[in-house]
């Protein structure tokens, strides 16, 4: 038989050996971690850049609404949805508040349609449905970056990370209901 070799020829290779091992480690795992951080701050901005564009398209969507209602006489319920817009500044309360604008502006339209009038407030209708295709699109970024923050937080090693960092899952718009409606 043969006889065993040792792995060390001495205890201060032993020991310089486990050393460096150990040194390589700490370095990889702080490489990693530092990955994980830049990583994860690199997709929140993304959505966080999303949803600023979504915010701006869905307050000028807003603003025509206002426009509109300060054109008509009697138009409460409108003008109750475009002014709680002002204080929304969760996406949820966005999300639904931008479907309650969409029921006001739906029903309004159907009245205003048989008016002689219809000319001047036309235009708005115009302007708020260009501005809702160009939301479609925005919302679906949005989203998708945020769906994407999301799951990356939920994986190992970057839980880690994101517990650490106190991250939290961004929410997502849910809009898609009244966007779809509008002719």
């Amino acid at each position: 038989m043969s006889a065993k070799k040792p792995y060390f020829k001495d205890r201060r290779s032993a020991v310089i050996s486990i050393a460096v091992v150990v040194f390589l480690l700490v370095l990889a795992v702080l490489g990693i971690d530092s990955n994980n951080v830049r990583r994860l701050g690199g997709y929140q901005r993304q959505a966080s850049l999303s949803r600023e564009t979504v915010e701006t398209q869905i307050s000028d969507r807003f603003r025509y609404a206002a426009t509109l209602s300060s054109l008509l006489e009697d138009q409460r319920p409108l003008q109750k949805v475009v002014s709680a817009f002002e204080t929304a500044d969760t996406v949820e309360r966005q999300s639904e508040l931008y479907r309650e604008l969409e029921e006001e502006l739906a029903v309004l339209q159907k009245e205003l349609y048989s008016d002689p009038s219809y000319n001047i407030y036309g235009p708005y209708y115009e302007k708020m449905y260009e501005i809702e295709r160009q939301l479609v699109d925005s919302i679906a970024e949005y989203n998708l970056h945020a769906d994407y923050f999301n799951k990356q937080i939920r994986a190992f090693p970057a839980n880690l990370v994101a517990k650490r960092n106190n991250l939290v899952e961004l929410p997502l718009y849910a809009v898609s209901s009244a966007l779809k409606s509008r002719p």
